[in-house]
């Protein structure tokens, strides 16, 4: 008997992979029902990104958002925004004074920490909850301006403090103005920074920080006592990320300075790990969680040793407590134009972002799996590719677009889907 061969995993990908719609936000959305099936009950869905400022991911991801709120009952809507300035976002989506540009740009000066198309999933956002009758939430998981500065909650800390505990404001005000120097509109222009900053002043601003995070956790019954325990959380939040902040621009400096520890580059995503377990476990039974962040965070395993990537990505520390709670859905594309970041120590986020062509698909990668699909959006159920291609000895793609290049990652283990869009553009921030 001649049996057939088996199918390569493109030419798989191309009969299994679900076509998404490329129609508007307000679409009919029945082509988002495998999605939905994958998801189940689900406590927590990732939506990933091999780029940040992608139109076509911004789209992708508004419509598959108002699916999962409106037809599977998510309640929270979380970002790669610090939590902070989170906090200020969440009021404003209920109704609440600001502009909302304002809210989401440093105030270093660095990107908006949203695209154009994150802005208006977040204006689309407030009109829900005007007529709603369970407001969706927003949540900001994140270290302040992606690490670039310690003001955005080293502030509202010194603020807190004096009024509950006026002798523990020092810490916060010392701790200001020692990260003065540091300050920049990313953590690659903090990092950076540290090379020419004292290792005495680092040491010191280290030192006050741990001082700081000692006094609000060890006071806790008394803080609540005076400000009840939901401000006491939001500021031992705060300390946290700062701390965290700390810690990772240390291990930034290392790697420019020649000295990486993938360990300790895990400071940003451990803090986004716990935000996100924190604001759960704070959360009213059933909340379920819509999380936005790049691929690099979401992924559920670990990177190697050896590399300049963070041991332990913010996905990894989710499915290890969620298990099939935690579903992390990577996105990507087949071609077009993406982001190019350049160091510059000149601009105040350390870098300029540039459009360029997206590399063409490594014969290794993700993105080799979608050459046979039609124009249009396409979903892979990476179990069922992965039990394919482990029944038929097959090898797997090892890698997935980041930016301009390819990251190492056993793509069909990190996430529970891919979704690849034909071509990309820019943001209307970035266009070019």
């Amino acid at each position: 008997m001649n049996l057939r061969a088996a199918m390569p995993l493109a030419e798989w990908t191309t009969c299994n992979a679900a076509l998404l719609a490329t129609s508007g936000a307000d679409a009919p959305v029945d082509d988002l029902a495998p999605l939905g099936r994958l998801i189940g009950s689900a406590r927590v869905v990732a939506l990933g990104e091999s780029s940040h400022q992608i139109r076509e991911y911004g789209l992708l991801r508004d419509r598959i958002l108002r699916f999962l709120i409106q037809e599977c009952g998510f309640t929270v809507y979380a970002a790669e925004l610090g939590t902070a300035s989170g906090r200020a976002v969440d009021a404003w989506t209920r109704g609440g004074d600001g502009d909302l540009d304002a809210l989401l740009t440093p105030h270093t000066g660095g990107y908006p920490s949203q695209s154009a198309e994150g802005r208006d999933i977040l204006r689309w956002l407030r009109a829900h909850n005007a007529r709603a009758t369970r407001p969706v939430h927003f949540a900001g998981l994140d270290i302040p301006a992606a690490g670039g500065s310690l003001v955005p909650v080293l502030e509202a800390v010194a603020r807190y403090l004096a009024d509950i505990d006026p002798r523990a404001v020092r810490h916060a005000r010392t701790a200001l103005e020692l990260s003065a120097p540091l300050a920049g509109g990313s953590g690659l222009a903090s990092a950076r920074a540290r090379l020419g900053l004292d290792a005495a002043v680092q040491d010191q601003l280290s030192t006050v920080l741990s001082q700081l995070l000692n006094r609000v956790t060890v006071m806790r019954e008394i803080y609540i006592d005076s400000a009840g325990p939901t401000v006491y959380e939001d500021v031992v939040s705060d300390v946290w990320a700062a701390w965290r902040t700390d810690q990772m621009q240390r291990a930034m400096a290392d790697l420019f300075d020649g000295k990486p520890d993938a360990a300790d580059l895990s400071a940003r995503d451990r803090y986004l790990a716990d935000s996100l377990l924190t604001l759960l476990d704070r959360s009213a039974p059933g909340t379920r969680i819509v999380l936005a962040a790049h691929n690099a965070h979401i992924q559920r395993t670990t990177n190697p040793e050896g590399t300049s990537l963070p041991r332990v990505p913010m996905g990894h520390a989710l499915a290890r407590r969620l298990g099939n709670d935690y579903v992390s859905v990577a996105m990507t594309s087949s071609g077009g134009r993406t982001v190019k970041n350049s160091p510059d120590p000149t601009h105040p986020a350390g870098m300029r972002q540039y459009a360029t062509d997206a590399p063409a698909a490594a014969p290794n990668s993700v993105e080799a799996l979608f050459a046979g699909m039609p124009a249009a959006p396409a979903m892979v159920n990476t179990h069922a590719l992965r039990a394919y291609a482990r029944q038929h000895g097959l090898p797997e793609p090892t890698r997935i677009r980041m930016d301009d290049d390819f990251l190492p990652v056993p793509a069909l283990d990190a996430y529970d889907a891919v979704v690849c869009v034909p071509r990309t553009t820019l943001s209307a921030d970035l266009m070019g």
